[in-house]
C-alpha cells in the first residue's frame, strides 16, 4: 500500500494524513446511512456522491495534534495559522476533538469541535410555578399574576401619531419638513 501511495498518489504526501482518514470515515458513515435507509425501505435512498479532488476544496477535517492559543491555531501539516479574532475560545480545560477547514469565496474558515466539562447545575429551591398560556391574557401564573398580550401595533400607532404631529407643525417647503 505504501509503494502504491508513493507512485500513483503522490499528492497524498502534500496534505496531512488526517484529511484522507477523515474522508474515509465520512464515506463509511455515508454508506452506513445509505444501507440503513435501504433496509428500512425508505423511498429516497440517498446513494453517497463522489467528491472529486479536482473540483476544489470545499472543506476537510483534521484530527490529532491541534493547539489553540490567543490568536493562533496550530493544525497538523498546515502549521500555525494567525486568526483575526483573539481569545474567542477557551484554551484551558477543553479537549479539542477535530478542526474543519472550509474554503469559501477565497477565504478560509476554521471550525473547532471541542469537548468541555460542565458541572451539574444545583437544584433550585422554592416552589414550583405553573404557567397558563391564553388568548385574553398572554400568561397567567399559578400565583394569580397576569401578563397581557404585547401591544406592538398600539405602540407603533402612538409613535406614528407623534411623528405626524411633529410634521404638521413644520412649515411646508422648509428643510425641516
Amino acid at each position: 500500500m505504501h509503494a502504491l501511495k508513493q507512485t500513483d498518489f503522490p499528492w497524498l504526501y502534500e496534505v496531512s494524513k488526517c484529511a484522507p482518514q477523515e474522508a474515509r470515515r465520512n464515506l463509511d458513515r455515508a454508506f452506513q446511512r445509505f444501507f440503513r435507509r435501504c433496509r428500512n425501505g425508505a423511498k429516497k435512498k440517498g446513494y453517497p456522491r463522489f467528491k472529486a479532488r479536482k473540483r476544489g476544496v470545499g472543506s476537510f477535517s483534521l484530527a490529532g495534534y491541534i493547539r489553540v492559543t490567543g490568536a493562533t491555531r496550530q493544525l497538523p501539516r498546515l502549521g500555525i495559522l494567525r486568526l483575526k479574532e483573539r481569545n474567542y475560545l477557551p484554551t484551558h480545560d477543553v479537549k479539542i476533538l477535530r478542526a474543519t477547514v472550509t474554503g469559501r469565496a477565497g477565504r478560509w474558515w476554521v471550525s473547532l469541535q471541542v469537548e468541555e466539562e460542565h458541572p451539574d447545575p444545583k437544584p433550585k429551591d422554592g416552589e414550583a410555578l405553573g404557567i397558563d398560556m391564553g388568548i385574553k391574557h398572554l400568561m397567567v401564573l399559578s400565583d394569580g399574576t397576569r401578563f397581557g398580550p404585547p401591544r406592538a401595533l398600539q405602540a407603533a400607532q402612538q409613535q406614528l401619531a407623534r411623528a405626524q404631529r411633529t410634521v404638521a407643525r413644520r412649515r411646508q417647503g422648509s428643510a425641516n419638513r
